[in-house]
Order: structure tokens, then sequence, then C-alpha cells
């Protein structure tokens, strides 16, 4: 755009036609793919003498093209650069609102040489959004001013003619049916423009924006979210309530939402909003979620009519009448996009055909092995389709997901009639029209999601990107999500930069969810909503916070105009038991559980131009202090060690002032909020010994109704002392070392506020103390009794020499001074307790380090040592101090130091659950795990380093059978019980003596899994470590034998088992099952002709004859490299004249993957021979070969069959997070 420039002029003129420059207007201005023209048109400015423009910028008259006059603005000596200047300006002509106009327009302006504009000229060519912002578009160095006026290597004839110069402008004035054509978005208005909204992004929540928008445009679904009963719930932890008032506030609100309150109703933190989740796991775990809570409602199942469809797996044999089927539901399908062109295709590979013959023969029930036919069909399509691209997928040659980012269509409706069961009873035709396209824009790390999506019938496709809303092309919505095929490297490195960046984008850019609804549903499931739709506690709650939420900003609109007074006074302070004077945010761990509310202060909101006479009223009538009583307005602040303290006096003598005035006058006109302390003289705590000492008040400490009852009398109370006791009613001469003091009372337990004085620097801190024991009734001569301490900041209390000066201590303004009397402490003898405090310096530790836990009980326990709870019915009891074991909970909170000693905590928890502490078990739960506290150990010992009270994690307890100390001597077990496969697992933990047997461990697993004593005869227990075979467990091992380091699994296994048992003298942990393949050169020889096995080794020997028997040998797993091993090894039994099809069919029955995936596993055998241990592949031989080997005859005990292929047992990575809606 053009800078500001003095004014104008206007010079030269238009020719009435343009100059013939000998090229089509298409050439000049080459029309735009995917863009529609609404009309064109073209002008020459004829400039007749260049050298007499001497000024900054000129004009030219202005041409009407369209609904717009056009003029150039010409720069001859730059617009703040050494080339001249051109830009295009249009303006609209009478009836345009002035600030609401736009043009899309594309343009060339031409410089060319009169008298030989065909043969001397220089075109540039852009395009622009021009509006009411930005009035004019160009070029800031359209061309050096000396190749205007002289020739160049490239043009032998200067552009000038005598100093006539023409300037020819086209424009090319474009659609705009989405209305955001080159739109730049700033102050775009998605509600004004499109009439809908977008979400605000938390992080990384664009892929549940997107989401949640799809869901929102299918209207039906919205009104069964309505319609969902949560008129007592809290948005909080509810999840339909929060879902209902999001759609809600999308359907009535002009600004974009935010996404906080529903994803707190997730139970998800900041950490799970910066996560970025799987778009389909988030889908179905929140149709978990609502179809639960709809539950015994009147819409319980209707989730299910909208967006669940029925598939049926069959195996259908070919030559006999066989089938065998199931049908399942599906909420979505997951369509292959790898070597797939489109949709179509996609579907025809779902429902594929796979020919079962050959070794892959199906066991038909009654019949035997059958050719069969195995496959998919569809027995019912749902209304709403939901169609997730497998766009990310695993590749097992790189172990990593990668993105699929190649080229694959979708179309705008679809016939999935041929995919449906020919004895469907759906109606067809199954027609879809495509409503919603969820984007993945990035690569497998990194990216972002948007969604684009048909609102209605009527064919306009809008862009929910986040914040904002805008329409879309129907090219936007396929051929630009279609993404793209990969490019020859050498095209590729024929690009340029930005090309090449264009590239990458479009080939990034993808369709990853699809949104179908069934034509014949459309008008039902698109019916608008309407307010009456939405429960009148979700509207009512939407308006009162945006009641809320606009007196909120129109308070921060008014701020400036107002002061918020925070005054607190001698009431305050002593119903405060934490640290400081007042309550401090960051000491809240000090006071939190120990309030009663008169703690806090009065909150004035005042005008600023309110006058000093006026504010002191308000303050003293609010308090109720006498008017007619002078009092002294401090001002609190924070010192450098963040203590909070009174610091200044606020000067409040001219009542006339404006309260604006007086803030000028000490520096505090910036602040919006002014913490103030109220002193007032006669509460003083020496004036109050005054009057006791003259009998006109009795008091032993300063209460509420002492205050209350000497601000009524003050008066009458004066008038009743001696003349010659000193005036309190002129403050001006009064000191200003003010100083707190609090007592500790050690019976209580508690710290408190005892009252304030004002002393005088020389006196000694024993007059102060001699004050405290007069308040308190006490003989002046237990002076000795006394300690005083300086309270600093956190964790810094000083002992005060009662002998020492005010001055020489340090002691000033706002210090705090805290008592404790030593003939109480021996009242410690019978307050005894983990938490008791016998000195004021114990508490002040205790305060400094205490932390609030929250406990609950361990539900639901595997664990062998917990006894568990027969009742149904749990107490849950609200949060306080002092309960016991006649009033146990399951839940409750404990305030206890982080230094605590275990002992000590159980007793606490003990005092609270009515449990021995002795045979207390106390966890912390981490979101990595969960921590048993052990019983020598401290509460730090198990809270983050620099912990704060927001990372203390919760706490459970259980009770044990036997104590705490004895169970920490039980080892650990781990143990992993295989069902039916080797690659899924179920995992156990168990607690073990050292002398505990395999035998009565078997009783421990039948316990906990519950299988029955002949499927526990038939249990093969064994151990892994680093992935390789150790050695079988026989009953009478003990686990004080068993390598801590060994993993134990189990499966049930009778022919390993039976033959495993028939073997003696078996040194079990002592045989190496696996070798490396780098140090066992591949046998030459082939396997046919391979004599029998050598003798079975010595440590693995029949009792009887074992040729006639079969062979044990090891299976081991690994990838491409005998280094990178994985998985679980195991055995595997070899039976005798068992040709290898046979065999390699029942080690895939047991291995338990599909036939496919079984198919792509490489194998090879390590055997013993006559010279030792030789390697070799199955790979190379032919099925015929195969057919005739016998590995029974070939291997001997515990030789190794290898399985190459990928880890399908891959654990998260340690950054990974699981994705769990908790509420």
């Amino acid at each position: 755009m053009a800078e500001d420039q003095p004014e104008s002029v206007i010079i030269g003129n238009i020719a009435v036609e343009p100059v013939d420059i000998d090229k089509a207007f298409d050439d000049v201005l080459p029309i735009l793919p995917e863009e529609e023209t609404e009309l064109e048109g073209s002008f020459t400015w004829n400039i007749d003498d260049w050298f007499s423009l001497k000024d900054g910028k000129y004009i030219s008259p202005r041409f009407k093209i369209g609904d717009f006059e056009w003029d150039v603005l010409l720069f001859p000596n730059g617009n703040r650069n050494k080339g001249i200047a051109i830009y295009l300006e249009p303006h609209p002509l009478d009836g345009k609102d002035s600030d609401d106009w736009y043009c899309c327009a594309q343009f060339a302006i031409v410089l060319s040489r009169p008298e030989e504009d065909k043969n001397v000229n220089i075109v540039n060519r852009s395009h622009h959004r021009f509006n009411s912002n930005e009035t004019d578009w160009g070029f800031a160095n359209f061309i050096d001013q000396n190749h205007l006026k002289y020739p160049t290597k490239t043009r032998n004839t200067p552009l000038l003619h005598d100093g006539n110069l023409n300037i020819t402008v086209y424009v090319r004035v474009l659609k705009d049916p989405t209305g955001v054509l080159w739109h730049n978005f700033i102050n775009y208005d998605s509600k004004k423009i499109t009439g809908y909204v977008g979400f605000k992004n938390q992080g990384a929540t664009c892929y549940l924006n997107s989401l949640l928008q799809s869901y929102f445009f299918t209207k039906y679904f919205r009104k069964l979210v309505y319609e969902i009963p949560t008129d007592n719930e809290s948005p909080n932890n509810s999840v339909p309530l929060a879902l209902q008032k999001a759609f809600y506030q999308l359907q009535v609100s002009n600004d974009p939402l935010d996404t906080l309150e529903l994803t707190r109703s997730f139970g998800w933190d900041s950490g799970d909003a910066f996560t970025q989740h799987d778009v389909q796991e988030l889908n179905r775990i929140l149709m978990d979620r609502l179809e639960n809570k709809m539950k015994n409602t009147p819409v319980e199942g209707e989730l299910n009519e909208i967006f669940v469809g029925k598939m049926k797996s069959f195996i259908k044999c070919i030559n006999i009448d066989y089938e065998s089927s199931r049908v399942e539901d599906f909420w979505d399908l997951q369509l292959n996009v790898k070597n797939m062109k489109n949709l179509t295709e996609s579907f025809e590979s779902y429902t594929e055909l796979e020919l079962m013959n050959g070794e892959n023969q199906y066991a038909a029930q009654d019949f035997g092995l059958q050719d069969a036919e195995k496959g998919v069909i569809f027995e019912y399509l749902p209304p709403v389709l939901h169609l997730q691209l497998k766009r990310f997928e695993y590749d097992f040659n790189y172990d990593q997901l990668i993105k699929i980012n190649d080229r694959y269509e979708f179309p705008e409706s679809i016939d999935l009639s041929q995919f449906l069961d020919k004895d469907s009873k759906q109606k067809q035709p199954v027609i879809y029209n495509l409503h919603g396209v969820l984007v993945h824009a990035g690569d497998i790390s990194t990216g972002h999601y948007y969604t684009l999506i048909k609102p209605d019938t009527d064919d306009k496709w809008f862009r929910f990107d986040d914040e904002r809303v805008w329409r879309v092309t129907k090219n936007q919505v396929f051929e630009e999500n279609f993404g793209l095929n990969r490019l020859p490297d050498e095209q590729i490195r024929t690009m340029t930069r930005e090309r090449y960046q264009a590239y990458l984008l479009d080939r990034h850019t993808s369709a990853y969810m699809l949104v179908y609804i069934r034509s014949d549903m459309e008008e039902k499931l698109l019916q608008p909503v309407t307010k009456e739709d939405v429960p009148l506690h979700v509207i009512e709650q939407v308006e009162e916070e945006l009641v809320e939420r606009a007196k909120k900003e129109q308070e921060i609109r008014e701020a400036h105009l107002y002061v918020t007074l925070i005054i607190y006074n001698i009431r305050n302070f002593i119903n405060y038991y934490g640290l400081d004077p007042i309550p401090n945010e960051l000491l809240k761990f000090s006071y939190q559980d120990q309030t009663n509310g008169k703690e806090h202060a009065l909150s004035l909101k005042i005008e600023r131009t309110t006058r000093i006479e006026s504010v002191c009223k308000q303050i003293k009538d609010n308090l109720n202090i006498p008017q007619s009583q002078d009092i002294r307005y401090w001002k609190m602040g924070t010192r450098q060690n963040n203590t909070i303290r009174i610091c200044d006096i606020i000067n409040m003598d001219d009542r006339n002032m404006t309260l604006e005035a007086a803030l000028e006058n000490e520096g505090d006109e910036a602040y919006s909020t002014i913490n103030m302390y109220v002193e007032e003289p006669y509460l003083d705590l020496q004036f109050l010994n005054t009057l006791k000492t003259n009998d006109i008040i009795a008091f032993n400490e300063i209460t509420d109704e002492l205050i209350d009852d000497v601000r009524s009398h003050i008066t009458t109370y004066i008038k009743k002392l001696p003349e010659d006791v000193p005036s309190i009613s002129d403050t001006t001469d009064r000191s200003q070392q003010l100083v707190f003091i609090k007592k500790f009372d050690v019976k209580n337990q508690l710290l408190k506020g005892f009252g304030y004085t004002v002393i005088n620097e020389t006196d000694t801190i024993s007059k102060l103390g001699q004050s405290v024991l007069e308040a308190q009734n006490i003989d002046l001569k237990k002076i000795n009794e006394l300690n005083m301490f300086e309270e600093i900041n956190i964790g810094n209390t000083c002992p005060l020499s009662l002998k020492s000066q005010f001055y020489n201590a340090e002691i000033g303004m706002g210090d705090i001074i805290t008592f404790e009397l030593m003939n109480v402490l021996e009242t410690q003898e019978t307050l005894t307790g983990p938490l008791f405090c016998a000195n004021v310096l114990d508490y002040y530790n205790y305060l400094e380090h205490r932390v609030n836990l929250r406990f609950s009980k361990v539900s639901n326990s595997d664990d062998d040592y917990m006894i568990n709870e027969t009742e149904d019915n749990e107490l849950e009891i609200s949060n306080n101090a002092d309960g016991n074991a006649n009033s146990a909970s399951s839940k409750f909170n404990i305030w206890v130091p982080s230094n605590i000693k275990y002992s000590d905590l159980a007793k606490c928890v003990a005092k609270r659950t009515g449990i021995e502490p002795e045979y207390l078990k106390i966890f912390a739960i981490y979101s990595n795990g969960r921590f048993p506290l052990n019983s020598k150990s401290t509460l730090n010992d198990y809270l983050l380093k620099d912990y704060n009270c927001n990372s203390i994690p919760p706490f459970q307890y259980e009770e044990l059978s036997i104590p705490l100390k004895e169970f920490e001597h039980l080892r650990p077990i781990k143990f992993y019980w295989l069902k039916d496969s080797y690659i899924h697992y179920q995992s156990h933990e168990f607690e073990v003596a050292g002398n505990c047997s395999v035998a009565e461990f078997l009783d421990k697993i039948q316990h906990r899994l519950g299988f029955s004593e002949e499927e526990k005869s038939k249990i093969l227990l064994w151990t892994n470590y680093d992935f390789e075979f150790q050695g079988v467990l026989s009953t009478d091992t003990l686990f004080k034998q068993i390598s801590k380091q060994f993993l134990i699994f189990g499966r049930i296994l009778p022919d390993e088992l039976d033959l495993f048992n028939k073997f003696e003298n078996y040194e079990n942990g002592k045989v190496t099952s696996t070798h490396h393949l780098r140090d066992i050169d591949e046998s030459s020889s082939s396997l046919i002709d391979i004599p029998s096995a050598s003798s079975t080794p010595d440590s693995l020997r029949y009792a009887s004859n074992p040729e006639n028997e079969g062979h044990l040998v090891v299976v081991s797993q690994y990838f491409k490299d005998m280094e990178n091993k994985h998985g679980i090894s195991f055995l595997f039994n070899l039976i005798p004249n068992e040709y290898f099809p046979d065999t390699k069919r029942r080690l895939h029955m047991k291995f338990g993957l599909g036939q496919k995936e079984f198919s792509r596993i490489k194998l090879g055998i390590l055997f013993t021979t006559p010279q030792g241990k030789s390697f070799k592949s199955l790979q190379n031989y032919s099925e015929e070969e195969l057919d005739k080997i016998v590995l029974f005859d070939i291997m001997s005990n515990l030789d190794t069959i290898f399985m190459d292929h990928p880890d399908r047992l891959r654990s998260h990575v340690s950054h990974d997070r699981p994705m769990v809606i908790k509420n």
C-alpha cells in the first residue's frame, strides 16, 4: 500500500481508448484458474511532461469500470525507496457503504513509450481484495528511475518519449461466491458473514473443535443431547451438560467459544489440552460416555439409531452348504487409503472375499477341512456414516507411524447398495450425501485439524477452522483435500522454493474423516434446532454467564474510574491464624483450613473523584467506628521477601481532597486496588491496659465483644480517665512504629493475632512483654517465663532478648512479634500426638511445611494381603480437622507437615479410619503409577522436588492382614498370564515371600484368575530375561531361587507340560537357549539330507524313550537383526513324523496371529549337529521341499525356532498421554 504522503495533484488525461500494446487482454492479464470473471476493463493515463513532476505524489483522473471509479497513484521519486512506485485505487460509486465495500480484482499496470507502445513497454501484475482498510495496492518499486529515462541492456529505447509516458491499466473484477477471496481475516466477523461461530484453540484442541462442529450440525444428534437429563449436575464434571451448554452457545453466541468447560468435564488438565489426540479415539470415547448417560432415559438407544450400523463377518464353504457368521455393530468404518484410488475401491477392498484353500483350509464343524470364502458384508448402513480414512499407518520396515499423503478421491454422493447383504431388509438404493470433511494438514508429528461442513441441503459449504468460519467452494472441499501423489524427484528439483512449499502443503493436506448422511434421512436429521429444543436450565445458565461476563467486561472498561479499597482492621487480625498479619495468597497453605470468615477484609469500590471526607465516613460506617474518633489509615505492601506488612500512612487530613488526588500524592494513582489497614488508637494494647488499670474495662485478651464495646463507649471511657493520661484523640504526634503481636496457643495449637501497639525504639522489648502479661492478667514477675520472637518470613523466625532495645533488634513499623508462655508448655505432657507442636518454633516449622493430603480407600484391590471392605455403604465426610476412629470415612483430607515420618502419618490416617496404624498401607497416586510409601520413609520422599499446592498427589490407603513391616519383606512379582496366544497377555502383580514355592504361587494365581483344579494341573510356568527363554519353573522351586530380573509367564499348555514332566535332572535357569547368528555359520547342506539329530543334551534327558514322545524346542522372536529381540520366548513341542506344514499350522494356532500376518513371518531354525550349532533359514525352500521336512528329526531339545517379524507388543513411549474422559 502507498504510505501517507502530502496531498496529491491530479495531472494528465485519460485516453478515449487504451493504447494498443499488441497483446490480447488475457495475455496481459492471464486468467486465474478456478476464479470466475465478473467484468473486465482497461484505460490509459497519458503523462505529457514527466520532467515537470516535482511533487512527491500524483494521481490520475478516474475511469469507471463496473461499480467503481479507478485511478492510479504515482510516486515519481519513489515511496520511501529509489524506484518509481505505482498503485491502483478503486472508489465505490454513490450508494455503496463507505465502510463495508470490497472488490476482488486482478490487475496489470503497463508503462509504454508513446507511439512505440507495441514494442517498448514493461508489465507488472498483481491481485488484491480492495476494501475501506486497504484502498490501494500496487508496486512499491515498479521500475528504477534511470531505466525509465535511459536505454537498458534489454531495451534499446527509453520508456519516455520527449518526457511523454503512457500508463495503461488492465482490470479484471472477479466474482467472490464465498465472500473471503484473498481475505486477510483482520477484523473478520464469522457470525456476521456466515451466521456461524467457531471454537478457540486451547493449545492443541483443533481436532476436538472439528469433531464438535461436525456433531453440532448433525442437528438431530444435537436435539438428542439436549434431551439428556442434566438438571442437577455441574458442567465441571458432567460431559452431557457441558456439551449442551457448548451447543447452545454455538446457536446463540456472536463470538468464538472456548472449550475449557467441556475439557474440564472430561477431567482433562492443561497437559491434555496441549496433547493432540486421535479424532477417532475421541469420537468413540465421547459416544460411549453419552450412550451410558442416556440409559434409563427417554432417549436411550437413540444414538445407535443414528450412528450404528451392522456388518456380518462370515466364512462360507464352497463345496458344501455350511456357513459360520457373526453380526457386529459398528460406529464408524476404517477404510484403507494406501494403494486405493477412491472411496469405492476402499469399500470393495473392505468387502473383498478371501479364499481359504490349500494350507489355509477352513475346519468346518462336522465336515473337516474345506475350501471356503471369508469376508465381510453389511447388514445395515446407518443414517449417519462416519468413515475414518486410514491416512496414518504403521510402517513395520521403519518401525514408526507414517502418513499416507497419496491422492485419494471421495464423491459428493455414493450408492453403497452393492455392499449390502443380498438378504438385507434395508430399503434400497442406499445413497449417501457428503456433509462433513475433517481435514488434517501436516505430517505425523505435527499438524492442524479443521473441518468442512455442509450444514443444510442447499449445497453451501463452510470451513470451520478454530475461531474462524467462512464459505468455501466445492473445489476447496474436494480437489484440495484429495491429497497429492508424490512427484518425481527430477520434477521436484526444478521447483522454486515458493512452488515447492505449495507442493508440500498440497501433499500434506488431506481428508481424514468423512461424514455422510443417508439421503432418505437428510430431512429428519437436518431439521432446524430452535430455542424451544434447549433445556430451560441450560438457557438460564448460559444467559447468567453472559450477563456476568458482560458485567465483568463493563467493570474492566470502567476500572479506570474506580479504585477498590481492601480495608483490614483489628477484628480481622485477632481472627486470623496464619502467617503475616492478613491472609497472603502465597502463604495460603498456612491458614486455609483454619478460617472462620472474620479474617476477610471490607471491600469498597469507590469512584476516584469521591472526596476524602466521604471516603472516611463510608469506612467508619461500615466498620462501626465512631465518626468522632480520629484513626489512621495505613497502606499495606509486599516486602522483598514476599511478606505483607503495613508500610506507609495514607494522608487523609485534607477532607476536601479527592481520593484520586490523595492517591497521586502517595504515588498510587495507577493502582486499581489498594490494601489498607485501619489503626484505631483506642484499641492499642497499651491504651486498653490503661483502661483496665483504671477499672474501666476488664479483659484478658482482645475479643470481638471487647472491640464492639470499646468502639461504642470510647467517648465515655476517655472521660473517666485521669487528666494525666496522654490523649489519643490527636494522631498527628503518634509514633509510626506500629507493631503487631501474635500469641501461640499451645493447648489449641493455634497462632492467632493478639493485638497491636506503637513502640519507642529506645525501649527494651521487656516493656512490650510487660504489656502482654498485663493484658492477660499475669503477674509481671513471670516476665522470665515469656519467650518472644520476630516473625520475619516463612522459615525465618528469630528469638528476641527481652533486654534488647527495639532499635538494636531492628524491630519497627509493621513487624510482627510472637510470644509464648513457658508455664503453659508444661501441658505438653498431656497434649501429645503425631502433629503436636510443643513450642512456637516447632509450630512455625509445621506451618512452613504443611500440606493438604486427600485420602481415599483402595477399591477392588487384588492384593492377597488386603482386608476388603465388607460394608456396602461408605460414609464420606467433609474436610475437618478433628476426625477420629468413631467417625471412620473412606474419603477425607488431612493437613500434615511434608517432612512427617511415615509412622506419624499412619497414626493420622488411623485416627480418621479406625485402622491400626501398623496395618496401614499408603500409596501416592501419580499419572505414571501408584507408589506405596515405605515404613521408614518421610512424606517428602513421595512429593515432587519443588512441589506446590497443585502438585500434591492424591493418596490411597488399604488395610493389611499383616503388619506393614512384614509386608515390605515380601517380594513383588509381576506375572503375565497368556490365555490363548503369545501376543496378548494379562499382567498381574503379587507379593510373595522368598520361601514361597511355585506350587503355592499357583494357588494364588488360581484364586486371582478363578480357573479349575483340572486347568491348574495343565499350567506351564516359565521365565524370560531380555526376551530369551530361561527355564521352566517346577512346583517345588522357591522364589528366592528365581532371579528378580526374570519375567514369569504362564499358560495352559498340557502337551508341553506333560513332555517336560518326563525329563530328568532338569537344571532350572542354567540352559542357554538362544545364540547370536553372527557366531554361527549357516549350514550349506539341505535340511532334507540332514540325518536325525544328535542325542539329547545331558541337561534335558528323558526318563523313558524320548524319541517316541517328542522334543521341546524354544521359539524366539526378533526383527531383522538378532540384536533386535522382542516378544515372548516360549516352549513348543515337536511331534514325531509330523511334516513341516502341519508343524507350522500348529505353531500358527498357538502363536495367535491372523493368517495374513503369520504368513509374513520369516522362520528359521537353530539346531544341533555333530559339529555344533547350525542355523538354517526356511525361507529358501520351495513348498515341495518343506512338505518333506520333519523338524522332529532335525532338532534336539532346546534347539530354537526363530520368528523374524516386527514387534507387535510395542509399549507407549514415555511422552505418550493416553486419552481418557475421566468423568
